[in-house]
């Protein structure tokens, strides 16, 4: 891990430095097949052109630094081409072609379904109070809670997620060894412990101003649905539905009092066609969606679902198998699929329509996802 580590940062830092775009950088990972393959790609490419060449002679120089990063035993970085990485944005623009991560649980990543929860950092006693009662709200569901790190909306988002002992993603504008801001330095530590911390910036990278939309990129693309509960006029949390609705994600917002300036911007996302928020249900495809039943399900409802699954085995081919095994742990696109099966792209589409046929499977988002059965 420490090598993939290392390389990764160096490749991260030398392309950072010499302004190559996410895309130009996912190209030359997918190149050389993940990090094992990196240098030797780098150094083949040098010929291609100067700019490669210079890149090269970057990441040659970053390597020394890079070796000598301090890791905690729960840091880790996956890359665009790895089984981990976060299915959703692999279609969005410029997805990160290198994440570094801090935390175990890096399952939630590709979780069924995932909210994004933001807003202003100076919230108001109404902007916490709803905050908590929406996130318990999901947390009750079992729905992955993602936000920024940030002060306010931010940080009650994650605690709320904490204290319901869900897992919480946060997404960070700097460094995941750089603690910002400074007051979140015990809630970072125990979402590290049962969710994940991750960055497209190396270790070391301190907090910048123009971070911090492109941050924003990745919080919209992560999640299903971003949720803004309280924002004033010209907030952040503005760009970060930009992104949403530029994804096909669903933009929500909470509606305020007029009485104050604290929530302009959510009323200004729901005149231009926001969901309005005043309960989880109503956030468009939860109380649909496959992997979550509503609470007022009976225990017969429930126990008839799990007979199902217990039955899952009946009628299906080795290739079904494998594919339902796969989704058992995360939602898969179909040439994920395709590759840890082993399976031509016609083969795993055909078993798909098969177990679609037969409710174990639907598809959702262009993510092929786990239900109950027949």
């Amino acid at each position: 891990m420490r090598t993939r580590w290392i390389i990764a940062t160096a490749f991260t830092r030398a392309a950072s430095s010499l302004r190559i775009s996410q895309r130009e950088r996912a190209i030359i990972i997918k190149r050389a097949e993940g990090l094992d393959g990196l240098e030797e790609q780098l150094l083949e490419a040098r010929n291609e052109s100067s700019r490669h060449a210079e890149l090269y002679r970057e990441f040659i120089n970053e390597l020394s630094d890079a070796n000598s990063s301090q890791l905690s035993d729960r840091d880790c970085v996956i890359t665009i081409v790895d089984s981990e990485y976060p299915q959703r944005l692999l279609h969005t623009d410029q997805p990160p072609s290198i994440l570094f991560c801090r935390g175990e649980n890096l399952a939630i990543l590709n979780d069924a379904f995932l909210v994004t929860v933001i807003g202003t950092r100076n919230p108001s006693f109404y902007g916490l109070e709803v905050t908590n009662k929406l996130c318990a709200e999901l947390v009750r569901r079992g729905i992955t809670i993602v936000s920024g790190g940030a002060r306010g909306i931010d940080g009650q988002a994650h605690k709320a997620a904490i204290k319901g002992g869900t897992a919480t993603v946060s997404v960070l504008g700097c460094g995941i060894d750089v603690t910002y801001p400074k007051e979140h330095s015990n809630l970072f530590e125990k979402i590290s412990r049962i969710g994940v911390l991750i960055s497209e910036y190396s270790s070391g990278t301190m907090p910048r101003r123009h971070h911090f939309p492109a941050r924003n990129r990745i919080l919209a693309g992560l999640s299903d649905a971003v949720l803004v509960t309280e924002a004033s006029r010209f907030s952040g949390t503005l760009i970060t539905a930009g992104f949403a609705a530029d994804y096909g994600r669903d933009v929500c917002a909470v509606p305020g009092s007029i009485l104050s300036g604290s929530s302009r911007s959510c009323h200004d996302l729901i005149r231009e066609g926001a969901v309005i928020v005043e309960s989880i249900d109503d956030i468009p495809q939860i109380p649909a969606h496959p992997a979550y039943c509503n609470e007022s399900d009976s225990p017969k409802s429930k126990s008839e679902r799990s007979a199902r699954a217990l039955n899952v085995h009946i009628d299906l081919g080795e290739d079904e198998l494998c594919i339902l095994n796969l989704l058992d742990s995360a939602p898969r696109t179909l040439h994920a699929l395709s590759e840890h099966c082993r399976l031509d792209l016609r083969a795993t589409a055909l078993s798909l329509a098969t177990l679609q046929s037969k409710g174990f499977v639907q598809l959702y988002r262009g993510l092929y996802v786990r239900s109950g059965g027949n």
